[in-house]
């Protein structure tokens, strides 16, 4: 008995022995691999013409990408997650977790039109300088045209952010007596993709994760399996599945997207109708964006050809939820939602890097559309004795 039980005791140590080895070069090799594979994947993207005209070296690019994988989140309540504050060369977030912007405009935060622009690493606007993203063109945009306006622009966007989250933000920022005069909502990508993850509209991004955790502290066996599954040999096993099921995820988004799609659309609504009803409470102005995508571009580079290509079981999702979305009745007679699907229509430059994030051109082609429906509200105040002529010639100037 005593020779049985050493035996087991020695197999049980040999196979935790080669399991901790085995992790530990399984680690060494994915951290060679995810470094190498940022900047092979960032060498395509530079390739693609991407970055054209924008001044920047390669290796500049490369750290813009190498920053995006470096950014790290921190608990926030109600939020689930907040970006850490990161100085980086191209990548700046401040202690509140909000991403810097070029605010050219701004004279004195006291007394500025402020103007929130939420929504998720579309927002925050990935794979761009600090200068160059959406909310940063958009506070150019207005600078240039209405030089003697103090404005203020802010960048509420998140990697994974979706609208039910955005609107708790805005809430918060309320709740401190934070008013803003104009807000911004840009989404779609993430309403979608949410819902395909959790099989089920309306729930945070990465909910199955959260799920997970819940009351870790409170069971070993949530310990262990977690463990588990936040190992490099899990992933190496995960990953060997895909390969060899590749063909399962198709048919299991096929079957799914007409129910599914008419609930993320039906989500989507009345998250609209809450925000809309803040709107009237607080006096500011709202706007809803639905933004484009790999599968709304009319013209699509080679490279963009092989994104789409990657994420096509994406496709009939994503169309049939923003045409749920557009033919809702509150959606055609509200004047705030405007849909910019198509806001890359007349370009044949790459603007993508992946199947929704666009880069600095891109960000630019969208700052331009939303500026055009928040235009009127920066229109400076007339004084009495400005003629009906000159208010004409002011508005004429400014298109």
């Amino acid at each position: 008995m005593k020779k049985k039980l050493k035996f087991t005791l020695i197999i049980f140590r040999n196979v935790l022995i080669t399991f901790f080895l085995l992790e530990i070069a399984l680690g060494i090799f994915y951290n060679y691999y995810d470094q190498s594979g940022i900047d092979g994947n960032t060498e395509r993207i530079i390739a693609s013409g991407l970055y054209e005209d924008s001044g920047l070296s390669d290796e500049d690019i490369k750290i813009i990408h190498r920053e995006l994988r470096e950014q790290d989140m921190e608990w926030e309540p109600y939020l689930h997650y907040r970006f850490k504050p990161m100085k980086g060369k191209h990548n700046t977030i401040y202690a509140n977790g909000l991403r810097k912007t070029a605010n050219l405009s701004l004279k004195d935060s006291a007394t500025a039109i402020k103007i929130f622009c939420f929504g998720g690493s579309t927002m925050y606007s990935s794979g761009a300088r600090d200068e160059y993203t959406i909310p940063s063109e958009l506070s150019k945009i207005i600078h240039k045209t209405f030089p003697n306006q103090n404005v203020e622009v802010t960048n509420f966007g998140c990697h994974g952010y979706t609208r039910a989250t955005e609107n708790i933000q805005l809430q918060r920022e309320l709740i401190k007596n934070n008013i803003p005069d104009i807000v911004i909502f840009y989404d779609g990508v993430n309403e979608v993709i949410s819902g395909h993850q959790n099989n089920e509209a309306g729930e945070p991004t990465n909910a199955y994760n959260r799920r997970r955790e819940f009351k870790l502290a409170h069971s070993y066996k949530k310990r262990i399996k977690l463990f588990v599954t936040s190992s490099n040999l899990y992933r190496l096993m995960t990953t060997i599945q895909r390969k060899i099921f590749s063909g399962s995820i198709y048919a299991k988004m096929n079957a799914r997207s007409d129910a599914l799609s008419e609930a993320i659309a039906k989500n989507y609504v009345g998250l609209v109708r809450v925000s809309k009803s803040l709107e009237a409470a607080y006096g500011f102005k709202v706007f809803n964006f639905m933004q484009p995508n790999i599968y709304s571009k009319k013209q699509l580079t080679k490279i963009e050809e092989l994104y789409h290509k990657d994420q096509y079981h994406y496709e009939n999702l994503y169309r049939l939820s923003y045409e749920n979305v557009r033919k809702d009745s509150l959606m055609i007679t509200d004047s705030t939602f405007v849909d910019i699907s198509d806001a890359f229509d007349t370009t044949d430059r790459a603007v993508y890097f992946d199947f929704c994030h666009t880069g600095e051109y891109g960000n630019q082609l969208v700052a331009e559309r939303m500026f055009v429906h928040i235009q009127p509200l920066l229109m400076p105040k007339v004084k009495d004795s400005v003629t009906i002529l000159e208010m004409e010639q002011l508005t004429e100037i400014t298109q």
